[in-house]
């Protein structure tokens, strides 16, 4: 699968990928070719036209497709990632039902949504407000960095329902575009992973059936196991597969670029970089594949997702880095993937929880007890 994958992403995204960072344009035709060869639906059951298959399969697909447009990984990881998997996990019959057959065949594009002006990893800030009447829901707020916005066809909002403090009073609904009083606003230009189609969302007065309650006020907890598996299955797979690329090329200009007659390659201090850098994508790949395993074996750890998001993020960014280094005045122009690899996992160690929230839950499972070597 891995092989295929790669083959097929080589030949039909990476030659496109700098177009959708220049042109800031999601590749959203690249999604519908991973689902003409049935790589979408990867975790949504049979029955439903899915693949059934576990996490680690979806990590594989998510970090080949990094290793040749970044962009087109983050769509596919949206759509196919945090808004499906809750779906597959936490929608009623009536919502497995609508949504899922069209999400497996890539007719449908899902992303979620959380973030606002005063609430990133405080979800219990959410201010976003939907406010029951009769047979609907009025949804009122906004939402900011919404990753697949501006080509999304359903959208997964984490919503307030009632006053209780913090995470009690804090659900979600599922918004389908064109519902009246919903818009997608405008694009936000960000460092890196400028295809990704980011924006914001905003509600005055739209309303949605009362079977659009995806998870009412209280179960924020089920959502956040669901979240924390794709913590693993779509942001560290990203940042490890563009290492990789950043690595394969560096490795590649080395032996082609000569200074002083001889090979750069022929450099034992630059040697020595290489070694380093391949010390760095093995271990992250490592931490990667057992933290997605132990998630496929029923055994899920919070160590496990903030260890090895922490590690792949700070990873890709020492990898990206030194590739721009060793690429000289060629790592600095856009004419060349170095600067565009870096810009891409810069934002990586923020989204999805910054590095220092995953510290601090590190932190807290080891003064707890929960966590030993």
């Amino acid at each position: 699968m891995r092989d295929t994958v790669r083959k097929l992403v080589q030949a039909s995204f990476a030659p496109q990928a700098p177009l959708a960072d220049r042109n800031y344009k999601p590749p959203v035709e690249n999604i519908k070719l991973l689902a003409e060869h049935g790589y979408t639906g990867v975790s949504i059951p049979e029955a439903y036209g899915g693949s059934e298959l576990g996490l680690m399969e979806l990590v594989l697909i998510v970090e080949e497709i990094a290793r040749g447009c970044a962009n087109s990984a983050m769509l596919f990881s949206c759509t196919d990632g945090a808004a499906t998997r809750a779906i597959t996990r936490l929608g009623t019959d009536n919502q497995k039902r609508r949504y899922l057959p069209r999400l497996a065949k890539g007719e449908l594009f899902a992303a979620w949504s959380m973030s606002e002006p005063d609430a990133g990893s405080d979800v219990g800030n959410v201010k976003t407000r939907a406010v029951a009447e009769g047979e609907q829901y009025v949804v009122n707020g906004s939402k900011l960095w919404c990753t697949g916005a501006q080509v999304s066809d359903l959208f997964l909002v984490l919503v307030r329902f009632n006053d209780d403090p913090g995470l009690q009073g804090v659900g979600a609904v599922l918004v389908e575009r064109g519902t009246p009083g919903f818009s997608v606003g405008k694009h936000l230009d960000l460092l890196g992973l400028r295809g990704t189609g980011m924006a914001e969302l905003v509600f005055n007065n739209c309303r949605i059936p009362a079977e659009n309650v995806f998870l009412p006020a209280g179960r924020m907890r089920e959502l956040f196991k669901v979240l924390d598996a794709d913590r693993i299955s779509g942001n560290p797979p990203i940042c490890l597969g563009v290492a990789e690329a950043a690595f394969t090329q560096i490795t590649q200009h080395l032996h082609d670029r000569k200074q002083f007659g001889r090979p750069l390659a022929d450099q034992q201090g630059l040697q020595w970089k290489l070694a380093d850098m391949a010390i760095d994508i093995e271990a992250a790949r490592a931490l990667l594949y057992r933290a997605a395993q132990r998630v496929d074996a029923g055994v899920p750890s919070i160590v496990d997702t903030s260890i090895t998001k922490t590690f792949v993020n700070s990873m890709a960014l020492r990898v990206t880095n030194e590739a721009m280094q060793l690429a000289g005045a060629y790592g600095l122009s856009e004419e060349y993937p170095y600067e565009r690899h870096f810009r891409d996992v810069r934002g990586m160690s923020v989204g999805y929880g910054t590095t220092e929230i995953h510290r601090s839950a590190i932190a807290r499972e080891i003064l707890t007890g929960r966590y030993s070597t």
